[in-house]
């Protein structure tokens, strides 16, 4: 990631959700009206190029298109899902790890009684605040909270942003597990469990290895190719026992077929997104069962 512009992910993935915006997805019910005004002038003419592209398609390719563009889509609408459940069970505190140029501070009114903090990268979240200064978040309040993650304590710029860690807090770790080590994922997951209050919600976003040997080189093309490789990919039962270690308990770890199923979204076991799977977890309170003990991995 370059300084003073946002990772190419967190740029790629705008540019996806400000197509499905347009109606370009086979996700129905998607929304997100704020994603193409986070976009630089270059990913701006991107998207608009895009956009002419799969119009001009016929039907049957353009459909095979949007099935592949349709990780993003699907992966925003099932965490939108689980957020909204943890803030009806209580959670007044949303924070969001490696925020990106997420858009949820500015569509879910489902968030209006929460505060809000956005955790990034100095460089990528200047460049947000930049984009967004025009708009008006529908959250009580939100927080930008600047961690460089290399140097900074996140439990101390929590702190010092304001966060409660005796009020439940969903957490929302979305696209940015597959990009850690297993150091910085453990010390990260233990960071949120000390400022987790119980009744807390953790929504893990991670992909598991490619299960055929196809997938296997695509992905170890894809790494090559592109500047932020993802050497994070982890099994189901790695990500649970990592997670439970921490100190939460898992409540569900579904993957991109059950979203699809869930939304009435065609899917195929080919599709791209189908190493995509979504974690969420509690924080248990005071009395309640441990999660079992499990060897490192």
């Amino acid at each position: 990631m370059r300084e003073r512009r946002p990772s190419q992910t967190a740029s790629t993935v705008a540019l996806l959700r400000a197509l499905a915006d347009q109606g370009l997805t086979d996700v129905p019910g998607f929304e997100d009206p704020v994603a193409h005004r986070l976009l630089s002038r270059g990913w701006s003419a991107a998207l608009a190029l895009l956009a002419r592209r799969l119009r001009s398609l016929d039907p049957a390719k353009r459909a095979r298109a949007l099935a592949r563009l349709s990780a993003v889509p699907l992966r925003v609408m099932a965490i939108d899902i689980e957020l909204e459940r943890a803030v009806e069970l209580g959670c007044r505190q949303v924070a969001c790890l490696g925020a990106g140029l997420d858009t949820r501070a500015f569509r879910m009114k489902a968030l209006s009684a929460t505060r809000f903090f956005e955790i990034d990268h100095p460089a990528t979240q200047a460049f947000k605040r930049r984009k967004a200064a025009g708009l008006s978040p529908l959250v009580e309040q939100l927080t930008y909270v600047p961690v460089n993650f290399e140097r900074d304590a996140l439990a101390a710029c929590l702190s010092a942003a304001g966060h409660r860690p005796d009020e439940p807090t969903a957490w929302i770790w979305e696209g940015v597990v597959m990009y850690l080590s297993d150091d910085a994922l453990r010390s990260t997951l233990r960071a949120l469990a000390d400022a987790s209050a119980p009744g807390s919600v953790l929504l893990v976003n991670y992909m598991e290895p490619p299960a055929s040997r196809r997938g296997q080189r695509v992905f170890h093309l894809l790494t090559w190719l592109w500047s932020e490789p993802l050497i994070g990919l982890r099994r189901r039962e790695v990500m649970l026992a990592e997670v439970e270690r921490a100190g939460f308990r898992v409540v569900r770890d579904t993957g991109a077929a059950d979203w699809a199923r869930q939304l009435g979204v065609p899917f195929a076991p080919s599709n791209p997104a189908a190493n995509t799977r979504l974690l969420v977890a509690e924080r248990p309170g005071p009395g309640a069962a441990p999660p079992p003990v499990r060897p490192p991995t």
